[in-house]
């Protein structure tokens, strides 16, 4: 199989393994947090989930990276990427144990709340460190292939963090299940630690980064958000893959209502808890699976061919949930969504990584991250809007199906394909 050859090829360059290794080690991590805060806050059989609630905690996690973004994207283009993501794991670490300590002592939903809020900030800011970082450690020609494993590896590191946060919060409460994952994030700090500090980027000498004032700040950012703008394929692609994204986030806002108050009893945890790990689980292998299908459709068909294909199979599982609501129909749908989207990400993520130069690159992928933030919360405050509390709502669901389609037609309209336009000397396969 292809995956596996690029695999193969990809694992025998050292800076790649060792920037796979801060990933796998940070969201697996993630995946036992994520566990502790899902029963927590969705399934506590003292608390009644509704549709706002969801999209309160979505809006608290995401939004203040989302607006804040832009000033820390610049540090991705200023300083050492590799002393960010050392600085980024050593403080996801404390944050972690922090939490820990919040929820042993009981204390209230808004320190809770300020505390999560810091933990995914510096989450997202990891990430989008280590996208902007992975040009660095492998050639042009392996970007697509490096796109597709990255990402995956880590979602497989995500979904077996969940799988051992199940199993361990049989056996521990929430405050010891969390401190599980510090250890997760400062074994990632170490991995950072054996790059060099140049090894990742930018590329620029440190002389030419001065000045950190907000002036500074905000003529980088302009300057960044020009560069992007001056590549309206990459804008197109970022586009897509926020359409996409809010229509998935839509239909597993209404999972967890359905799980909360109609597939399960409202009464115990674990029943709830447990079906929605289906659905994530779900995801999780349609996320693994497109790393395996992505070189071979862009192959056979483009990278547009590729988007197409990955919107318009998860539109049609979609169709299948809107007509019946039924518990497999939702998984299913879990599944083609993931596929799709991630096929979707995996063809724009090469495409952004190939047309923005090197200097620029950190604060792209912030404005990036920044659109795929938007797009979850967007989907959630629609869902606050329009789903019910029992997550039964057809119409809605068969409106996600639509604009999915809707984008497919508008991508398919496109008069380029999304590999059309690269640098020279940057072969998009």
């Amino acid at each position: 199989m292809r995956a596996s050859h690029d695999l193969g090829l990809l694992l025998q360059v050292g800076a790649f393994r060792r920037l796979l290794g801060v990933r796998l080690l940070s969201q697996s991590a993630d995946g036992v947090v994520s566990v502790a805060l899902a029963s927590f806050l969705f399934f506590s059989p003292d608390r009644q989930t509704t549709p706002g609630d969801i999209a309160a905690v979505t809006a608290a996690t995401l939004l203040p990276f989302t607006l804040a973004g832009p000033f820390t994207g610049v540090a991705l283009d200023r300083w050492s990427r590799r002393d960010v993501l050392v600085a980024a794991a050593l403080a996801r670490a404390l944050l972690t144990a922090g939490l820990a300590g919040v929820l042993a002592a009981g204390a209230s939903d808004a320190l809770l709340f300020v505390v999560v809020v810091a933990g995914f900030a510096v989450n997202r800011f990891l990430l989008a460190g280590l996208s902007a970082a992975l040009p660095h450690t492998v050639d042009a020609r392996q970007l697509l292939p490096a796109n597709a494993v990255v990402p995956t590896a880590g979602t497989i590191a995500y979904v077996g963090g969940i799988g051992l946060g199940g199993l361990a919060g049989l056996a521990l409460d929430g405050p010891a299940l969390v401190l599980l994952a510090v250890g997760g994030w400062a074994a990632a700090a170490g991995v950072g630690m054996g790059f060099l500090r140049p090894a990742l980027g930018p590329d620029h000498p440190r002389t030419s980064a001065r000045g950190g004032g907000a002036r500074s700040v905000v003529a980088g950012l302009r300057a960044a958000a020009g560069h992007l703008a001056a590549r309206p394929e990459a804008v197109g692609a970022i586009a897509v893959v926020a359409a996409q994204r809010l229509c998935a986030t839509l239909t597993l806002t209404a999972g967890i209502l359905l799980y909360r108050s109609s597939y399960a009893s409202t009464d115990e945890a674990q029943p709830g808890l447990a079906g929605f790990s289906l659905v994530v689980l779900a995801a999780g292998i349609g996320f693994v699976l497109a790393a395996a299908v992505t070189p071979e459709l862009v192959e056979r068909w483009s990278s547009r061919g590729a988007v197409l294909t990955g919107l318009l199979m998860g539109a049609l599982a979609q169709c299948v949930f809107a007509a019946s609501l039924a518990e497999a129909a939702l998984v299913a749908a879990a599944f083609a969504l993931s596929l799709g989207g991630q096929v979707v990400k995996i063809c724009t993520d090469t495409l952004v990584q190939q047309v923005i130069d090197d200097d620029f690159r950190g604060r792209v992928f912030i404005l990036y991250d920044m659109a795929f933030n938007t797009a979850l919360v967007s989907a959630t405050c629609l869902g606050a809007l329009l789903l019910p509390p029992s997550g039964q709502a057809p119409g809605v669901m068969a409106a996600v199906a639509a604009a999915l389609v809707a984008t497919a037609a508008l991508t398919a309209r496109a008069r380029s394909d999304l590999s059309s336009r690269r640098r020279p000397g940057h072969p998009l396969r």
